[in-house]
């Protein structure tokens, strides 16, 4: 089931306006409940196309650009159901990220399979919210009510708009992803995240809920210790906001293990720090 997840789940409806009296975070909540009903209407398959951003990256299981692959690729049968846990939006308004339970049926029988999704969204020219990048994690346990909102909460304390405390600009930014991926290479990946890592930051994998970074257990990143090489791929940046994404490919020492990696990074002052990092396997070369 390791790759079941990238094949099915990408999520998040494109908002109408912005409506008076609620805010951005209210506003990115309700649209992904939207299109979690959406897709119950018209088939997820559909549904992505109908509302992924043009440059939208999913990962099947690597990188690739949403709109092309939905558009070359069969639907999947089935039936795919998500709701939002949590919601953060940066301080700009501009990008937004969400989180929350997922579950898919197969429509010719057999075991439901379920886990958890992240999912990172634009506000567009016409204020509407398209999903930008969206993956997430396959496991069977069950995370604390309002655990991740409370991280989020912990990451980006000042998520109003116009009130950034932490400004970031993009070179920053990739001057703070090049400094983890030394980090990485020179100690390995938990004490890479251990210096990097901001207060209430949640870590993503298969087989394990989603949680705080303080509860991990080492051996479920043993395999990429010092020696591994992480390699960025893209970054989904907004100027002038606390909220970001980069991602790209892990590899560990003996080159026996690959896995993708999803980094969501938040500002705090002059500092970029991760707020959740997210790891799924991938096949051998």
């Amino acid at each position: 089931m390791k790759t079941l997840w990238p094949c099915l789940l990408a999520t998040l409806l494109g908002l109408p306006p912005t409506a008076s009296g609620s805010t951005a975070a209210e506003d990115a909540r309700a649209a992904d409940a939207a299109f979690a009903s959406r897709a119950a209407e018209i088939g997820h398959h559909a549904a992505f196309i109908e509302y992924l951003a043009d440059d939208a990256v999913l990962f099947r299981p690597e990188a690739v650009r949403g709109q092309e692959w939905l558009a070359t690729h069969e639907p999947a049968g089935g039936r795919l159901e998500w709701s939002p846990d949590a919601v953060a939006v940066g301080c700009t308004a501009a990008l937004a990220v969400t989180t929350g339970p997922w579950r898919y049926s197969n429509s010719e029988g057999g075991e439901p399979v379920a886990g958890h999704y992240l999912s990172l969204w634009r506000l567009d020219a016409q204020s509407q919210w398209r999903v930008v990048l969206d993956h997430g994690v396959d496991h069977a346990g069950a995370v604390p009510a309002g655990q991740l909102q409370t991280a989020f909460a912990q990451s980006w304390p000042d998520a109003r708009e116009g009130k950034c405390t932490g400004r970031g600009d993009l070179d920053g930014l990739a001057a703070a992803e090049r400094r983890f991926n030394e980090q990485v290479a020179r100690r390995g990946l938990l004490p890479a995240l251990q210096r990097t890592a901001g207060e209430g930051a949640l870590i993503y994998r298969d087989d394990v809920a989603p949680g705080p970074l303080s509860a991990l257990q080492p051996a479920v990143d043993a395999a990429f210790g010092p020696g591994s090489v992480a390699s960025t791929v893209g970054t989904v940046f907004e100027p002038g906001t606390d909220l970001a994404v980069t991602h790209g490919v892990l590899q560990s020492p003996d080159g026996s293990g690959r896995s993708l990696f999803v980094r969501v990074w938040s500002r705090e002052g002059r500092r970029w720090q991760v707020a959740v990092d997210l790891r799924t396997p991938l096949p051998a070369p």
